[in-house]
């Protein structure tokens, strides 16, 4: 009888260890897939970033080359009005009926913020 409980004490012991070993290689083997899966996460999060980084590098230099063409555009355009309002405002120009409204329609222009 002692050798029955024995075996009966010993097979419980060896399916609990196998039983362990199975649950410990099992989570080995999720652990790994898992750290797989982060490794590539963390991999395409830093392509994302690199290729953010470049589409903000883009905008910023368009938007410089916006601003300096706006400025030169709104200098041109300073000059072009300078201009017609120096025509207008030459000594020839008094005798006509519509002068007065085209040197008040300009200098309100010239009011515009630059």
């Amino acid at each position: 009888m002692n050798k029955i409980v024995l075996y009966i004490i010993l097979s419980f012991v060896t399916l609990g260890s196998l039983t362990g070993i199975y649950y410990a290689w099992r989570k080995g083997i999720e652990r790994e897939a898992l750290m797989a899966y982060n490794q590539k996460q963390l991999e395409q999060n830093l392509k994302d970033q690199e290729a953010l980084r470049k589409q903000l590098a883009d905008i910023n230099k368009k938007q410089e080359e916006f601003i300096k063409k706006n400025k030169e555009d709104k200098a041109k355009f300073g000059k072009k009005i300078d201009g017609i309002k120096n025509i207008i405002d030459s000594d020839g120009v008094d005798d006509r009926p519509a002068s007065d409204i085209l040197k008040k329609t300009f200098e309100e222009l010239n009011k515009v913020p630059k």
